[in-house]
């Protein structure tokens, strides 16, 4: 009996341990939602920290812990009135390589495997600081967007730990120029992050050319300036004419990586309900078709879909049966978005016949206009 209880006890410590775990990028979590178990499934964080959802949109889920989580998704389907009292569960079930990235003025800017003791001197020595750094005003931000800034200047020079302080999984480490000099910095969704000479003329295009270019996954209409004696950074979308600003000797160029919700989910009366691939330009008959097509009973004259719009959510609803009939244009799809395909409530075995010609008129439709 005794050994029943410290065995019961030593669950619930483990079960508390568990929950109080702060989510890494590059997580997997089971995400256990009701009363819609289509939403239930295991989730990925991706590498800057966000979880992307159907419905609700991407949350911030690095630094937060699983019962976090679960309460702010929770919140967000009440909000949104997706789901009137949602039963929410997130379990942590894979733990990604524990990292650190450093970025800055260093040669080798990117992402390091945290090995265990490491602290700020490990992770610089692997990253090569620059003779350029400041290493008197390094930033160093924690998962729970806790920001200190480290005087590593005055560790080296008087062996205070305090300005060496140890690291933990998912820190970010931004090492600054030094102030006066000749030099800009690049860092982000970038080939190559770092230093870049400045020069006569230099302007933010040519810089970010410098640093090799941006990487297919960077949101260039995000990119943040920041200049060495402006207290704010300023926010410049590189698609337009006025993007090509001249630079000056000290400039902080960030390019952020992009957040895409690159799914659809479809519920109801199809044969495979669930979450789709989103691929771009995707039509709500070809969502449907992916999901194996409708049910015989579904009630295609009134298909809706719910896309996220902020806090509120657009509701379409799509008549297929006019898409078939070549009177109304099949409608264009975002990522995110969520399809209802509805049955009646009294299911009558005379339309199944017919619901089926319609569907195959659907189908021919879908494959002349996609030529």
């Amino acid at each position: 009996m005794r050994t029943v209880l410290v065995l019961g006890g030593l669950l619930i410590v483990l079960t508390v341990l568990a929950q109080e775990q702060k989510i890494l990028p590059g997580d997997s979590l089971k995400i256990t939602i009701q009363p819609d178990a289509s939403l239930s499934r295991v989730y990925r964080v991706d590498d800057q920290g966000n979880l992307p959802m159907p419905l609700i949109g991407v949350i911030k889920a690095a630094g937060l812990t699983p019962k976090e989580l679960a309460d702010e998704i929770a919140r967000r389907l009440r909000e949104g009135d997706f789901i009137r009292n949602p039963q929410v569960k997130v379990e942590i079930v894979a733990r990604a390589e524990q990292k650190v990235s450093v970025g800055g003025a260093v040669r080798k800017a990117g992402e390091f495997t945290l090995q265990p003791g490491w602290r700020l001197s490990d992770a610089l020595r692997e990253a090569d600081a620059s003779n350029v750094a400041d290493l008197s005003a390094i930033r160093l931000e924690r998962l729970d967007g806790t920001v200190r800034t480290v005087n590593f200047l005055k560790f080296q020079q008087e062996g205070d730990q305090n300005e060496n302080p140890e690291l933990q999984p998912g820190d970010r480490i931004f090492v600054p120029l030094q102030p006066g000099g000749r030099n800009v910095i690049v860092v982000g969704a970038v080939q190559k992050p770092g230093v870049v000479p400045y020069e006569q003329g230099l302007t933010l295009i040519g810089a970010i050319g410098k640093a090799g270019g941006t990487l297919p996954e960077a949101d260039t209409t995000q990119i943040t300036l920041k200049r060495a004696h402006a207290a704010t950074p300023q926010t410049i979308n590189l698609n337009t004419l006025q993007a090509d600003i001249p630079l000056q000797p000290g400039d902080q160029i960030t390019v952020p990586y992009r957040t895409i919700r690159q799914f659809i989910l479809i519920r109801g009366s199809v044969r495979r309900p669930g979450l789709i691939n989103y691929v771009e330009g995707m039509t709500l008959t070809q969502a449907i078709e992916a999901a194996g097509g409708p049910l015989p009973e579904a009630k295609l004259e009134r298909v809706t879909i719910q896309r996220p719009s902020g806090k509120r959510t657009q509701r379409i609803t799509v008549n297929l049966l006019q898409v078939a009939r070549g009177t109304r244009a099949d409608e264009v799809l975002q990522a995110g978005d969520t399809i209802d395909v509805p049955m009646p409530r009294r299911r009558s075995g005379s339309i199944e016949e017919p619901l089926r010609v319609v569907w195959l008129l659907l189908s021919i439709y879908f494959l002349v206009a996609r030529r």
